[in-house]
């Protein structure tokens, strides 16, 4: 027998995923699910219920998945919690950032380990993004872009994601896992935030954007479309520092590109990103400045710039070359998917092991890019009313 025995509530294509992922770890096993759909049932292996209060008190149930609609997340949550099992949320926590604060409150009740599935902490690239911003090697994060065109030829016009009471709109339901990506990056705290939104007709919400001002000057904005085929899904993910300018690709992050202004310690630091490889790399002294037309003069030029340093923000950095480089994980986005919420799972087991542990994904994540996202989209539906 596995050491931790889960269940599943929500066995659509996403708890299944779930199971299929986390079937390759030796210390989990599966054991039970619960759906609504009896046609969801599976053949063999895990006991199902088509009551998900059941599978709650099952006492051989160690660990409550919880993969099923927003708008249940909170129910489950605190239900499975008081019935003393430990729990994983499917991003959003709630719909509702009041529904949030009562899954805190019942975690902190029950004292029984919580998070919510933010796998894109433990996706590769965006880990060395995270340790590279954090050891300020590109000085401060100014500037994060996301622009997430998705398809919609699978979420037809009677689709729940389509229904904010059920969903939360594409904000809260979807856009979390990228405001939260810009939380795991940079400490920054929120300041200010903005959205707007479009509607197709009355119940379709298919075109959202955020805007977050942070207190040390970053902006983040957030766009989320849902109307094309998905021949055209794509996401892209543009971070700018004092120092560089990373491109990101894929919701599931794969690749991407980089052109940064180092000096030899930073530069190593570099090999930190999965797959790098350097593609031209300039002396700084070499590099020619084009940010003023011809005849402009030497103010403000290369040539008033002190040998060795750059300035950006008022702040004088030293470096010595400038590289640019790509990189790449290497593997398919299924298996990139799979090891992250293996270990997204693996994370909260050990949280369940060692009460020292330090999770990296906390229900408090969960709140907080639930909050950012709950503003922006009341900004956003305020605004369509206006």
């Amino acid at each position: 027998m596995a050491a931790h025995s889960i269940g599943i509530i929500g066995y659509g294509g996403f708890g299944q995923f779930l199971h299929h992922s986390w079937q390759e770890m030796s210390d989990v096993q599966v054991i039970a699910v619960a759906d609504q759909n009896p046609a969801t049932k599976p053949p063999t292996g895990p006991r199902f219920y088509q009551d998900w209060h059941e599978l709650t008190r099952d006492p051989q149930v160690e660990i409550v998945s919880i993969a099923t609609p927003p708008s249940t997340h909170a129910e489950m949550a605190c239900r499975a919690m008081e019935a003393g099992k430990h729990v994983l949320v499917e991003k959003p926590l709630a719909t509702t950032v009041q529904a949030a604060r009562k899954i805190i409150e019942v975690q902190r009740k029950t004292g029984k380990i919580a998070a919510v599935n933010y796998m894109l902490r433990f996706n590769p690239i965006i880990e060395a993004l995270a340790e590279l911003t954090k050891k300020k090697v590109f000085g401060e994060l100014r500037r994060a872009a996301v622009e997430n065109y998705a398809q919609d030829e699978v979420l037809p016009p009677e689709h729940w994601f389509w229904r904010p009471n059920i969903s939360g709109g594409i904000l809260i339901e979807h856009a979390v896992h990228f405001i939260d990506l810009v939380h795991y990056l940079s400490d920054q705290k929120r300041r200010w935030v903005s959205g707007a939104c479009h509607y197709r007709n009355a119940q379709q919400e298919d075109v959202v954007i955020a805007n977050v001002l942070y207190d040390r000057g970053l902006i983040a904005t957030h766009y989320h479309s849902f109307t094309r085929p998905g021949f055209f899904e794509k996401t892209t993910i543009r971070l700018a520092y004092d120092l560089a300018q990373v491109d990101i690709e894929g919701w599931i992050p794969l690749q991407g590109r980089l052109q940064a202004l180092v000096n030899t310690e930073t530069k190593a630091l570099l090999d930190t990103i999965p797959g790098l490889e350097i593609t031209e790399a300039v002396d700084i002294n070499d590099v020619k400045d084009e940010s003023r037309p011809e005849g402009w003069g030497n103010v403000g030029s290369e040539n008033s710039r002190p040998r060795g340093y750059v300035r950006s923000r008022g702040i004088s950095y030293p470096v010595t070359e400038m590289v640019i480089a790509q990189f790449e994980i290497g593997k398919r986005k299924q298996q990139v998917y799979a090891e992250s919420v293996r270990r997204v799972l693996s994370d909260l087991i050990k949280k369940i092991e060692d009460p020292s542990h330090s999770m990296r994904i906390t229900l408090n994540d969960g709140l907080t890019s639930l909050e950012i996202a709950e503003l922006a989209a009341a900004c956003g539906r305020k605004n369509r009313r206006e």
